[in-house]
């Protein structure tokens, strides 16, 4: 999970600086990634109260992209570059019509200034944006990270990236990937990082329907 604030791009520098900064950038990635695969995310779960309630209303009102069709619904904030999202959305792909989820992802675009913008906005101008979506998971690597290309994005796209990382600010941490949901109770939850396999699989059956 990557929090915003060691990720800030540094606009003055010349252009030779700036592409070192980002191979720098890229590096740290590869290397917070490896450090990810050997230990458990100990992000915990904030329980529900009137700013989580505000929230879920919010992301219900959102622009997102939905995989699945079930009653359990989960959201997923995540960037195109995070390995922390890739390997939590490699992870959900056969839970989603086994437990009944409908996953609704929001993507961000901060990680890499340049690269996650791009290619957040592949996935949110392209014809299919699941399809998209998927497409940066598969081709996922630890080299260039998100499989999609990086394009311009346009007016629109820029609106919907803002309002994206607004919600993401709203849920209390500038982590990717963030996790929102209702549980049984009908308490909004809301996890940031990543799951073990047995946690993920637990979280999941205990959405409300």
């Amino acid at each position: 999970m990557y929090p915003i604030s060691c990720l800030l791009p540094d606009h003055g520098a010349p252009r030779f600086a700036a592409q070192a900064r980002r191979s720098f950038l890229l590096l740290g990635l590869a290397m917070m990634c490896f450090l990810f695969l050997t230990a458990q995310s100990a992000s915990a779960a904030v329980r529900s109260g009137t700013k989580a309630q505000s929230l879920w209303v919010q992301l219900g009102k959102s622009q997102w992209i939905a995989q699945g069709n079930g009653a359990r619904i989960l959201y997923v904030i995540f960037d195109p570059n995070c390995p922390y999202c890739h390997v939590l959305i490699d992870q959900l792909q056969p839970l989603i019509p086994e437990l009944g989820l409908q996953v609704r992802y929001l993507v961000v675009g901060y990680l890499d200034p340049v690269s996650s913008a791009g290619k957040a906005a592949y996935i949110l101008q392209a014809k299919n944006p699941l399809a998209a979506l998927l497409r940066n998971e598969k081709e996922f690597n630890m080299q260039h990270f998100g499989g999609v290309p990086a394009i311009v994005p346009d007016a629109r796209t820029r609106t919907l990236l803002r309002q994206h990382m607004d919600l993401l600010i709203a849920s209390g941490e500038r982590i990717v990937p963030t996790e929102i949901y209702k549980d049984r109770r009908g308490r909004v939850q809301i996890h940031h990082g990543t799951f073990d396999a047995f946690a993920l699989d637990s979280v999941l059956q205990s959405i409300a329907k």
